[in-house]
């Protein structure tokens, strides 16, 4: 694996934030974020690190050609997304670090937000701001650290509806996040980082290559005696799943590997051997049912275009 760093900002200046955009195949929306990022509103304004998982859309040519004062690391493949955080934030001095994904829009004021907060609450080692789905709506960020019964409801009855009591409570659906108040874990799509925290648990683990590694890093956290905070201010836009849907299926065998990694890696029950296999099972059997509705929908959805088409030419 190569990787080509470009630094094109000029003069190396120690502000209070840096941003590392993680991207794959999302040149548009990439654009749209770093428009967004150079907006913001912040006093000294932000350190911009892209990290280009081996894009080939153009994303790399992109961001050199139309963004001088971005700078640029350049993977030659898909490195996931925990070790291109940790690469982008090795790159970074400041002491608060903006995490996120290459579809995301920042609000004007969000960057100076999450440093004001990070200043006022000197034991905060996360922030995750407001985030927001394409059409304005609510997208649920903040969540819990579930029991296996809980993650067991949530994961087979969620999938057919999300009002089973399990994931509406793993989604704290039933509060109007409109208050901040200390979580267990928010999502990695944005958040904000503390470095003095991050160094204390080396940052992201980076045998996940894709999913659950937010949810680790905020376990890891809390175990050092740091808070995770939601906080309903400094909207963040995110268009969910924009590189995740151009591979369904092997982004879904990585997000079950994940949370099996999660598992082994937290639970310290003494049935932990019988519990080991109970879950790899039910990973297993979700996988495979995930893969198979997610098989049908692509049907479904080819069908439907040919029946368009079709209707189109008879007319």
């Amino acid at each position: 694996m190569e990787e080509y760093l470009f630094r094109q900002g000029g003069k190396s200046v120690l502000r209070k934030v840096a941003a590392v955009v993680v991207n794959k195949n999302t040149r548009k929306m990439l654009r749209e974020c770093l428009l967004s990022l150079l907006s913001q509103d912040v006093e000294g304004g932000i350190a911009i690190w892209v990290v280009d998982n081996g894009s080939r859309d153009g994303s790399p040519e992109m961001v050199l050609a139309d963004f001088p004062q971005v700078n640029l690391l350049w993977n030659d493949e898909n490195v996931g997304y925990a070790r291109a955080c940790n690469e982008g934030i090795a790159l970074t001095e400041e002491p608060f670090i903006l995490v996120m994904n290459a579809d995301t829009i920042l609000s004007q004021n969000t960057a100076s937000i999450i440093v004001s907060f990070f200043e006022t609450h000197p034991d905060a080692a996360v922030v995750g701001p407001r985030l927001l789905n394409t059409d304005g709506t609510l997208q649920f960020s903040c969540r819990e650290f579930p029991s296996i019964a809980q993650a067991a409801g949530h994961a087979f009855i969620g999938l057919l509806s999300e009002k089973n009591p399990w994931t509406r409570k793993y989604k704290k659906r039933e509060w109007d996040h409109l208050s901040e108040r200390e979580v267990d874990w928010v999502s990695g799509a944005f958040m904000g980082l503390r470095r003095e925290a991050l160094e204390q648990v080396g940052g992201f683990d980076e045998k996940y290559f894709m999913y659950v590694e937010d949810v680790d890093l905020c376990w890891m956290l809390r175990q050092k005696g740091w808070e995770v905070w939601y906080i309903p201010f400094g909207d963040v836009i995110h268009h969910i799943g924009q590189s995740s849907k151009l591979a369904t299926t092997r982004m879904t065998y990585h997000h079950h590997r994940s949370m099996f990694r999660f598992y082994r890696k937290t639970y310290s029950g003494p049935l932990k051997p019988f519990m080991s296999s109970l879950i790899f099972l039910g990973l297993v059997a979700r996988f495979c049912l995930v893969s198979g509705l997610n098989g049908l929908n692509r049907l479904k959805s080819s069908f439907s275009s040919e029946r368009k088409s079709g209707g189109l030419e008879e007319k």
